[in-house]
């Protein structure tokens, strides 16, 4: 019976694969009420045994017709019903899971709000029973759930946050105002847990009174070491005193995330104020405000007077930026370590002052450009600007629309670049074969020209260009990019010039090309270990090639005795040399003397 949630990372299946692994999910999710016998006849329904009902934790499983047939009774979620019960359906699964949690408790609904159904109330009481002796917990998650109605928080949950005084994390996403204002009264009250983390994004709270925002800055202020609040998706930027208040409690914070919270420009000099006397905040976070180039100008200017600011992290992305002023691209300060720009407005004009500024060598170590629709005609700028660039060590220029055209550029910045360590290009128009894609890996990170053109390419650089790997098998792309992160050179070379001589056989093994790289002879034994070596052959390489080849090694001898017929100086690793081998001369024994005083001869034994 499946009673486990399974956690898959679907970011690198395709399209195919994700559809079978939906309706095998589907599959796995009605096994336990799907039957596996044989269709019975009429004859022999009298017979049929009276169906059991499976059991979790102690509880019986209600099935999704039941909850398909409350919701009905019940006049609910007529339009989708059918998705609402399956949800009910497996949350009882998971509350019966976390019965046995320790440490951490994860209520998480994968498949979306799972609203309270009183069928479910037994499953919240024998899951808040089962944890009112433990004593160890750590961390708190709950996602896309709703608790039972007063009183179960006071007489079932704050009992377990009073018995606790360990919890460094809590995370309460989509969740219902109950447990938001009960947990905010929990920590206002009085410091009943070294909090660290905590998130409550995506829930809408939108506090019709004051004084709960009040309790929030309270609740915020009372733990010194809160370090990280989350606070996305929840309208505070409809009301500038809420969003002061929120602002007030976090004065000793190190991040504060607010994506999503309608904030506009007045919210903008709001928090431009808080930064101005802030000397903890080191991450902010501004996402999907929409507050536009008047929003971006108070933060130029709060930068360009206060360049003593903590302030190390910074993300603007999806406000309809364009940076095409230079009061507003002051906003890109020499203080900013990471500064994210995807998915906003910037034109030519607006590229030309961001190159402007990493051309002066910046601090800034990650850039995100990602979704701006940056075509051919700025390419040549911001690749010439990474040449020069000493300092950046990730840029994201995904989801524009680059195409064949920006290879040449791209590949000229990669070779005179050694400090960029991420580059990606997911989602542009350069294609494996034809487009390009091949051309740049091929010429910037694996040339295979030559032995000195192999050796010139860029082996630091991991490149992305694309999300599921599609045309990995033109390319070798990803293989490529494990081994450039791999932080050895040394490393990454010679993994690349066995995949390269041996495996994928672009470059023409010739033992005597060794030569003109004076090739120490001290070395010789390391050359004739790497002639012997083959992507996936007796598990080399198992860390970035996932083929096995199996075989018995004839061709590694037959490159073993190429090398040592076509070395020219192999045989000097055989000579003797006109000095003869001494032999050495034996030592005479020594005689002993026994007790009485005779001599003792050796090979015999005395009397």
């Amino acid at each position: 019976e499946y009673q486990h949630p399974i956690n898959l990372d679907c970011r690198t299946l395709t399209g195919r694969q994700a559809t079978l692994l939906r309706h095998l999910s589907f599959i796995i999710l009605l096994r336990p009420y799907v039957s596996t016998q044989k269709p019975r006849t009429m004859a022999d329904t009298s017979t049929m045994p009276t169906p059991t009902i499976a059991k979790a934790g102690g509880l019986p499983v209600l099935s999704h017709s039941h909850f398909m047939q409350k919701l009905k009774e019940e006049n609910r979620f007529e339009k989708n019903r059918f998705t609402v019960a399956k949800r009910l359906e497996r949350f009882q699964l998971i509350l019966s899971n976390e019965q046995n949690a320790d440490s951490q408790i994860n209520l998480k609904s994968t498949l979306g709000y799972v609203p309270y159904h009183e069928d479910l109330l037994p499953r919240w009481n024998a899951f808040a029973d089962s944890q009112k002796d433990n004593k160890s917990l750590t961390s708190i998650t709950v996602h896309n759930s709703c608790i039972p109605p007063s009183p179960f928080f006071r007489d079932k949950i704050y009992p377990i946050f009073q018995k606790n005084q360990n919890i460094t994390s809590l995370e309460l996403r989509g969740v219902n105002r109950s447990l938001i204002f009960g947990v905010i009264s929990v920590l206002k009250m009085k410091k009943c847990c070294k909090l660290v983390s905590l998130d409550l994004s995506w829930n809408k709270t939108r506090f019709t009174d004051i004084a709960r925002y009040q309790s929030l800055s309270e609740a915020i202020g009372n733990h010194p070491s809160l370090a990280y609040v989350n606070f996305s998706n929840n309208a505070m930027g409809e009301n500038v005193d809420h969003l002061s208040l929120v602002l007030k409690g976090s004065d000793k914070l190190e991040s504060l995330i607010l994506d999503s919270n309608d904030i506009d420009s007045d919210g903008v000099d709001l928090i431009m104020k808080f930064l101005k006397s802030n000397k903890t905040l080191t991450t902010l976070s501004l996402s999907d405000n929409d507050f536009g180039n008047k929003g971006v100008k108070a933060f130029a200017s709060t930068f360009e007077e206060n360049d003593d600011m903590a302030l190390r992290e910074l993300n603007l992305s999806k406000n309809g930026l364009t940076l095409a002023t230079k009061v507003e691209s002051k906003v890109l300060s020499d203080m900013l370590m990471h500064i994210d720009l995807s998915h906003n407005l910037i034109g030519v004009q607006g590229l030309k002052n961001v190159v402007a500024y990493l051309a002066g060598n910046p601090p800034l170590a990650c850039m995100n450009l990602a979704g701006n629709i940056l075509r051919n005609n700025v390419a040549a700028l911001l690749m010439g600007a990474l040449k020069r660039n000493t300092n950046l060590a990730h840029l994201n220029l995904g989801h524009n629309s680059f195409t064949k055209a920006s290879v040449p550029c791209i590949v000229d910045a990669l070779k005179n670049n050694s400090t960029l360590l991420t580059l990606d290009l997911t989602d542009n128009k350069i294609k494996p074969k034809s487009g390009g894609r091949k051309e740049l890996v091929k010429n910037a990170l694996f040339d295979s020209t030559s032995l000195h053109d192999f050796i010139d390419s860029n082996h630091s650089c991991q490149v992305y260009l694309s999300d599921n790997n599609w045309g990995n098998k033109d390319t070798h792309e990803v293989e490529i990019r494990k081994m450039n992160a791999f932080g050895n050179k040394g490393k990454t070379i010679r993994y690349k010039l066995v995949l390269a001589m041996f495996t994928l056989k672009t470059i023409p093994f010739n033992p005597r090309s060794f030569q003109h790289i004076s090739l120490d002879l001290e070395l010789m034994p390391r050359l004739l270990e790497f002639v012997q070596q083959e992507m996936g052959h007796k598990g080399f390489g198992k860390d970035v090639w996932n083929a096995s080849r199996k075989g018995k090694g004839g061709k590694c001898l037959t490159r073993v005795y190429e090398v040592v017929t076509g070395w020219s100086m192999m045989p000097s690793l055989f000579e003797r040399g006109p000095d003869k081998v001494k032999k050495k001369k034996k030592q005479a024994t020594k005689k002993r003397k026994r007790d009485d005083g005779k001599e003792c001869i050796p090979g015999k034994r005395g009397k």
